[in-house]
């Protein structure tokens, strides 16, 4: 079952964390047999013994693709002469595990060459027919006296490559380069040594008596990508297994780790590396949204699941090392990504990070230091001071009449207003001012602006530092990999700290040749600080914040006071401190260090796997992951701070004698909220793992069950009249303060203690128990049959098997066209073939829908007797079902004219049904509403990636990546409640039936009428101004959804990444640019309404408005118009103005996202120090940026809803030094 408590009443609760016996007693059974099975098998699996084998299969194979095949699946290296084997020779093949020696044989059969192996290199010579002497050619050399020579071995860019393996055939020895790349060996004349490094081509010499004599020699070594690029095996990790990637039927991307490190992921945010790279991906770094292949939901999960190294992770992402990743899987369709069933609608991340290599121990470390300026308020375009005090006294002048309530103390007088009311008798038992001592005191206010003090006063320039060093090394029966990350930031808002170090531990242990066992375990420590940065809309602009000395200043605004309480004047705040309660006025500069935000956390993330090899084509995986993530967040007011002192005033109790505040119910001093949370995660994997080659046919799967477990456990707890030092806090009276209803202080108003504030428990537990299954058969290794299942089980959905059970599936299709033999002579085209898949997966409600009743538990202690009630998060519904995507995926392939150009073109279709939603339910059941499922959503598109080596020269060369993508979604069906028209404008359309989600609506705004009156036309052209209810509560004049004009949606529909690289000698450089389009935005327009007592922050020209009749031909800008007017109501009519489809612009636009120059250090210095591939990094993001409708807006920081601006990226600017050594 799904367990859901939320209770509200605790004053101090405690908080237990149970064990949860969650292995059902059915799997242990299944495991315990499984395992003795394959014990016994596996004891006769155990005398096979380690040979190498080989599996390989092809016609018309170069030798040199057939040599990388035997070295990627053995540890051994060909070693021979270059005029050995003809360039142009071939061989075909088609071996499953066919052992190595039998191979060779058979490969060589037609050639006049012997294969001879020692150590871990094969060398090939040329047949001796005839032999001249009783000894061997190798005898004779070797009969030789040896002499020693010195081998120095490079890489392309002429620096030292630490752990080369080199080797002599005829005399049997071999080595490994040290730090700086060199080795001395004894050979003869004619010896032949070959030299390896992995990622490079082998190289092979025959020493001369010229080396002999120079006791020395060089040999640089070329990248294997350059040339061999094309025969590299590819394979993409789904985690729960690997498949190569040119047997794959559905869409999936993979970034290798030389692509994926080419960025620096300054914040520890993994994610940001990816953007640009995959196609079908959208990631908006400034809000960390991440979306594949378009949104499908209303109110499920969103997000794309996240795999680590084989485990779904539901931690802080944190605890992801970017420095780590080795590769990134993007699973984007069914036939890829349905092994996750219920969890793969919204696609699927794979991330596999480092393991241990064998070999000495290398250190790896990392430095990385990074500034991005403060926020430029500039851009969002306020109105300065001067013109806000225009517009508070063009407002005072117009409306004056209805200041009547300043008289009753309801509205406190703002500034401008106290002195334009120094004029005349009102209120004021000041002298009356003149004309000109008004417009000088008004002149000497809008003289000085606040907003560059706020700056200043509140933000700061962001820096971060990055700190990682980590070793590796072992043995070939061990490996290990310890690795520990720091970073430090100080966030753009002042008092922004941020702290973590994140330890990792791989290890891997052969036991036998049929036994591995694999570990991983992680550590992350964390702690955040920060203050309470007030809003800019909390004061005036032309308020002063801080006194000459830097001491806090009141400003005239109360932000959050009750609407009833009376304005808290100069006189009344000294009356309310006389009485004995706190200062009622609001200091903006306080709150920053009065309120004190602590985080600390900490999680740990263990996995294990056991591999047992059961037959040379079937073994087993048994394995699972713990993750814990715990947080404490300590949330602390001082009794300083304006919540503090307005709470505890208006709880104060009045002495009827005296008149002084009694402080019984809520004593004075700091108050102390501290939040508990705790994330436990379960996961247990049985798996077989099957892999079988027989001829023509390859047949190849995994079948398995998998528990998952996931439990949310968080308790909330306040402590008041707290002191710091001594930890010691006073009892509150919990029933008086929920009683609780107006102050004794009249001037306080209407102040209700909401204990839910600072008293919860909640706990959530979800349960999965899931079968799966994979299989791939592939013929003559050019068709491809796939496909997968999987049943997942939950506690969602209550015990009914037929919404309990979620069977989802998959099938896919590739014809591998270029290894067809009418393709024989297709030198063009190294690598074409076409893919198709369908399938369905699905999607998980969130934790406050489910089939069951979900209940939220209260204590009513208003009461004498506290009485215990329960609120209805979700109502019952026996009948709510998973929701479901299906999918179709059309892919090509294509590697070109010798891997200049590579990539893919997939057409997608994703139809979600049974999509969650909101319906109207009966007003008899007593609910207004209830989840069910209610509509279904499409998802189209067309995804390219192009790969292309423009130039490949030794001191020059030029690669080009694009990524490109277009969705297409829509609402096909929905039976949800639908939104009111105004709801549609002011909040977004998220779903109306027949068009995309996030739709954009406007009025047809018309301008104004003869009276500044904001007017709209309908669907026949009828002028309107828009109201919705009279003074007496009775419809008027409106608007229905068919007036309205849709604009389109606020989703980007196209995105294209283009990535160009470029190595000129010992630099790399590359840039990343990023477009965005086919989506709207409103922008914000100059407004001066309702600046009376709020700073509602204006945009310059809001002065224009209209102010006579006539005006309405040169402005748009509505005049102000008394609310008191007959049938006029502002705020309504406004609403014309300020959503007008005028104001609905393109959001295209262009992102220089990063410009990376990289140095890699050369000179004998650094070698002499023992460092390996030293680098020196530059890197800027978000440098530059182009809006096609106006390079005034960034579409990134803007709420493309309302038109609101958000502060700007700023460019970020790193600087990374890295080596090994």
């Amino acid at each position: 079952m799904q367990k859901i408590a939320i209770g509200n009443s605790c004053l101090h609760a405690p908080f237990f964390f149970r064990h949860v016996n969650w292995l059902p007693t059915q799997m242990i059974r299944v495991m315990r047999l499984l395992m003795l099975f394959l014990f016994v098998v596996s004891l006769s699996a155990y005398t096979s013994g380690t040979a190498q084998t080989i599996t390989l299969s092809g016609k018309h194979l170069p030798f040199k693709k057939v040599f990388t095949a035997i070295e990627k699946q053995t540890s051994y290296v060909v070693a021979y002469d270059p005029e050995l084997i003809p360039a142009n020779q071939t061989v075909s093949v088609s071996v499953n595990d066919s052992p190595l020696p039998d191979f060779l044989k058979m490969i060589l059969k037609d050639l006049p060459i012997e294969y001879d192996i020692q150590g871990k290199t094969i060398f090939l010579t040329k047949k001796n027919d005839k032999k001249t002497s009783s000894l061997s050619s190798s005898d004779q050399l070797t009969s030789e006296i040896p002499v020693p020579v010195r081998f120095q071995i490079l890489d392309s860019f002429g620096r030292p490559l630490a752990g080369a393996s080199v080797a002599v055939k005829n005399n049997k020895q071999s080595g490994i380069t040290n730090t700086e790349g060199t080795l001395s060996l004894h050979v003869n004349k004619g010896n032949i040594v070959t030299v390896s490094f992995v990622g490079y081509q082998t190289y092979t010499i025959t020493i001369t008596a010229s080396i002999l004599d120079n006791g020395a020699i060089s040999i640089t070594l070329k990248p294997a990508e350059a040339v061999l690029g094309a025969v590299e095996v590819s394979t993409i990790s789904t985690g729960y297994q690997k498949i190569k990637k040119e047997q794959l039927t559905g869409a999936a991307s993979v970034m290798s780790e030389k692509e994926y490190q080419q960025r620096t992921a300054v914040t520890g945010n993994f994610l940001e590396s990816l953007e640009g790279k995959v196609p079908g991906l959208v990631y908006n770094g400034q809000t960390g949204e991440l979306t594949i292949r378009g949104v499908s939901t209303f109110d499920a999960v969103k997000k794309p699941l996240i795999v680590l190294d084989g485990f779904p992770t539901e931690i802080d992402l944190r605890t992801i090392n970017p420095l780590d990743i080795v590769s990134v899987s993007v699973l984007r369709d069914a036939a890829a990504a349905s092994i996750y069933g219920v969890r793969a609608s919204n696609g699927v991340i794979v991330v596999e990070t480092r393991r241990g290599k064998s070999g000495k121990p290398v250190f790896n470390a990392r430095v990385v230091q990074a500034f991005q300026p403060k926020p430029d308020f500039s851009y969002l375009q306020y109105a300065p001071a001067s013109e806000f005090v225009q517009l508070q006294k063009d407002k005072f002048n117009i409306e004056q009449t209805s200041f009547q309530n300043y008289e009753l103390g309801y509205y406190k007088m703002n500034p401008v207003e106290e002195i334009l009311f120094g004029k005349t008798q009102l209120s004021v038992s000041n002298p009356l001012l003149t004309d000109d001592q008004v417009n000088q005191k008004l002149a000497a206010l809008g003289s000085y602006d606040n907003l560059k003090d706020y700056e200043r006063l509140f933000y700061q320039h962001r820096q971060t530092t990055n700190l990682n060093l980590d070793v590796s090394g072992g043995t070939d029966r061990s490996t290990y990999m310890m690795g520990v990350n720091y970073i430090a930031e100080t966030g753009v808002n002042r008092r922004s700290e941020n702290k973590q170090i994140i330890l990792n531990l791989a290890n891997t242990f052969k036991f036998t040749d049929w036994l591995k066992f694999d570990f991983r375990g992680t550590y992350l420590s964390l702690k955040d600080l920060s203050g309470n940065t007030p809003a800019y809309s909390d004061f005036l602009p032309y308020e002063r914040l801080t006194d000459e000395n830097g001491n806090a200043l009141a400003v005239s605004l109360d932000p959050g006071r009750d609407y009833m309480s009376r304005a808290i004047t100069k006189k009344r705040n000294d009356a309310l401190q006389a009485a004995g309660l706190y200062d009622q006025w609001y200091y903006p500069y306080k709150e920053l260090y009065g309120n004190t935000n602590t985080s600390k956390g900490s999680g740990a993330r263990f996995q294990g796997r056991f591999n047992v090899k059961v037959t040379n084509w079937l073994n087993m995986d048994l394995g699972g992951n713990y993750e814990n993530q715990s947080t404490i967040l300590d949330q602390l007011q001082t009794e300083d701070t304006y919540k503090t002192r307005t709470l505890v005033s208006a709880m104060a109790k009045k002495d009827p004698v005296t008149g002084q505040a009694l402080f019984i119910n809520m004593p004075k001093g700091d108050i102390l909220m501290k939040t508990n949370q705790r994330i436990t995660n379960y996961t247990a994997r049985l798996q077989l793992n099957l892999n079988h080659r027989s001829g023509d046919h390859d047949i190849s799967g995994i079948l398995g069950l998998e528990r998952k477990q996931t439990l949310t456990e968080s308790y909330k707890t306040s402590f008041f009249g707290y002191n710091g030092q001594t930890l010691i806090s006073k009892p509150i009276n919990m029933s008086a303060l929920n009683a609780t209803s107006n102050s004794p202080y009249e001037e306080l108003g209407i102040r209700r203690f909401k204990s839910t504030d600072y008293f919860n428990q909640k706990e959530i537990d979800n349960r999965f128990m899931s079968y799966y299954g994979q299989g791939t058969y592939i013929y003559r290794d050019k068709y491809i049959l796939t496909g997968s299942f999987r049943i997942d089980q939950s506690n969602l959905f209550g015990v009914d098997p037929k919404y309990k059970y979620k069977p989802l599936w998959s099938a896919g299709v590739n014809w591998r066209l270029s290894e067809e033999e009418f393709a024989e002579n297709w030198s063009w085209a190294k690598n074409l073939q076409v893919r198709a898949a369908t399938g369905f997966n699905g999607n998980v409600p969130n934790s406050n829908n489910g089939a069951f009743l979900i209940l939220s538990s209260g204590l009513n202690t208003k009461l004498n007797s506290p009485l215990e009630y329960n609120d209805v998060l979700s109502p019952e519904n026996q009948s709510l079902r998973w929701e479901t995507t299906q999918n179709y995926n059309f892919g090509v392939d294509y590697t070109l004219w010798n891997n200049r150009i590579s990539g893919s073109v997939d057409y997608y279709i994703k139809k979600s049904t049974d999509v969650f939603g909101n319906l109207d339910a009966d007003p008899t059941t007593g609910f207004n509403q209830y989840n069910a499922n209610t509509a279904s959503i499409r998802n189209s598109g067309l995804e390219f990636q192009v790969n292309s080596q423009l130039v490949m020269k030794k001191r020059f060369a030029w690669r080009l990546q694009v990524t490109s993508s277009f969705n297409n979604n829509k609402v096909l069906a929905i039976k949800a409640t639908e939104f009111a028209h105004s709801d549609l404008i002011t909040s977004g359309a998220l779903f109306v039936q027949g068009l995309p989600m996030n739709a954009l609506y406007s009025y047809n705004y018309g301008g104004l009428n003869a009276m500044g009156q904001p007017f709209v036309y309908d669907r026949k052209g009828n002028q309107n101004v828009l109201k919705f209810y009279d003074f007496f509560g009775n419809a008027t004049v409106d608007v229905t959804r068919e007036d309205l004009i849709y604009n389109g949606t606020t989703t980007p529909k196209y995105v294209l990444g283009l990535n160009n690289q470029f190595s000129i000698g010992a630099f790399d450089l590359s840039f990343l640019f990023m477009y965005y389009g086919g989506h709207v935005m409103r922008v914000e327009q100059p407004n001066p309404y309702n600046i009376r007592m709020s700073a509602n922050n204006p945009l310059k020209g809001s002065a224009d408005f209209w102010r006579k009749p006539g005006d309405e031909k040169f402005t748009n800008i509505p005049g102000y118009v008394n609310d008191a007017a007959p049938g006029y109501y502002q705020t309504t009519a406004l609403s014309g103005y300020e959503y007008a489809s005028q104001f609905v612009r393109k959001a295209d636009y262009i992102r220089l996202r990063d410009l990376i120059v990289t140095y890699n250090v050369r000179g004998r210095y650094f070698k002499k120090m023992g460092l390996i591939n030293p680098q020196v990094r530059l890197q800027v993001q978000n440098l530059f940026r182009y809006t096609f409708s106006g390079n005034d807006i960034d579409p990134d920081a803007i709420d493309r809803v309302s038109g609101v601006r958000t502060l700007e990226t700023q460019p970020f600017y790193s600087l990374t030094l890295s080596t090994s050594f």
